[in-house]
């Protein structure tokens, strides 16, 4: 089963200045938004967020990735 979750990424994100005096966030070599000094914000991509200061990445994950499907069709025998 599949869920959607967030995974903390801040130890990962790098910040670049910019020309405009901004700092890019870039996680795994992709920009994934930007703070801005002048209104003390982050503008995040859409699938990060920002909260209590960390960076989150929204992500999909297996539930129970161990279960294994078995269908068993006992009028012929195959299981």
């Amino acid at each position: 089963m599949l869920k959607q979750t967030t995974m903390d990424i801040t130890q990962h994100v790098i910040g670049k200045l910019n020309e405009n005096g901004d700092f890019q966030l870039f996680y795994d070599n992709e920009c994934v938004g930007q703070f801005v000094r002048e209104s003390n914000t982050f503008k995040l991509k859409h699938g990060y967020e920002q909260q209590n200061g960390r960076i989150l990445k929204s992500v999909t994950v297996t539930e129970n990735p161990n279960m294994k499907y078995v269908d068993c069709d006992t009028e012929d025998g195959w299981c």
